[in-house]
């Protein structure tokens, strides 16, 4: 009966879905993994929290949960047929042809799309990630730009050019991207997200690299056997029929895009009290990580954790929460 549970992974299961160009698999149909579904489900409802590494075995599940994430993330207003997604509401944010168009009409045609969510081919060319001027001299949108204002998913970032992923993550960190090339030169915004996953097995990550992501979390593989069954038996539901599978999980999937939304909304009103700002700044001295960006990481995860459980203020409890996913790394290190 237990033979064949090490034979079936969620790293198949990937290959299954691009093989049949079938549905993602449900973020919320993973067997356990608690912190990995809650840390990503957090970062849906609160992008300020920002970039994660997910860090494990291949074949347990974390490109899968990144994916699934697609589902829960909220449609956004975008301005019509803009490529960058630009807000309407945003002016400081407008791309070049956004900005040309505002300056000849009062109001921006605005369209609705899904928060975008895409993945960093591996091998892909500098101007396939980063965009370039065409033949013609116009600027065409590399993956960055087509993902602004959502989040990249970026597999085995150790396998990645070191050089690559320190400009995504400085991308990341600033929110602009200046394209110069010859004597050219066009500017846009790169509001986006990276969610990363490394596999030890396939190499190491530099240190330095490793400390640029807020939220960084080791996921371990399930040995539970009831919990291994429960994936195999789920995994291969999934293969028979992924649109069955999709559909009967849908009413789970909407209500936690719901909390999701829900958060969203509530996150600009939401308040840290000053007791428990007090109570994270002595955290942070306690294990050495006392500076201002861990602290708005651990901040900002908490804000999540407190407006995901429907609450406008944040405790100690939530602080507790969040804290592994942005201090287990830094302390265990």
């Amino acid at each position: 009966m237990l033979e064949g549970l090490d034979d079936i992974t969620f790293e198949d299961l990937s290959k299954f879905r691009k093989k049949e160009d079938a549905p993602e698999y449900p973020l919320v149909r993973i067997v356990g993994q608690q912190s990995m579904k809650k840390a990503l489900m957090l970062l849906a409802s609160n992008p300020d929290m920002g970039n994660m590494l997910l860090m494990g075995e291949e074949g347990i599940g974390k490109a899968t949960a990144a994916r699934g994430l697609r589902d829960l993330l909220p449609d956004i207003n975008v301005v019509t047929e803009c490529a960058f997604n630009c807000d309407p509401e945003d002016d400081d944010e407008l791309c070049p042809g956004c900005k040309k168009t505002k300056a000849k009409k009062t109001k921006l045609d605005v369209i609705t799309r899904p928060t975008p969510l895409s993945e960093l081919p591996l091998g892909a060319s500098d101007k396939i990630i980063f965009g370039g001027f065409d033949h013609k001299g116009d600027f065409k949108p590399g993956i960055i730009g087509k993902v602004n204002r959502g989040y990249l998913l970026v597999e085995k970032a150790n396998l990645l050019n070191p050089s690559i992923l320190d400009r995504l993550l400085a991308l990341t960190e600033t929110g602009v991207h200046k394209h110069t090339e010859d004597d050219k030169e066009f500017v846009h915004a790169a509001r986006f997200v990276l969610i990363a996953t490394l596999n030890p097995e396939d190499g190491e990550l530099d240190v330095e690299a490793i400390a640029r992501f807020p939220v960084v979390l080791n996921v371990k593989a399930i040995k539970d056997i009831e919990e291994r069954i429960e994936i195999v038996r789920r995994v291969e539901a999934y293969k028979k029929d992924p649109e069955d599978f999709v559909t009967k999980s849908q009413r789970e999937i909407a209500a936690f895009k719901n909390r999701v939304q829900n958060s969203r909304r509530m996150i600009k009103r939401a308040d840290l009290p000053k007791k428990v700002a007090t109570a994270i700044n002595k955290v942070l001295k306690d294990v050495n990580q006392d500076n201002d960006w861990i602290k708005n990481a651990l901040r900002q995860a908490a804000l999540a954790n407190a407006v995901f459980d429907d609450r406008l203020w944040v405790t100690l409890d939530d602080v507790a929460e969040v804290a592994e996913m942005v201090l287990g790394y830094r302390v265990e290190s």
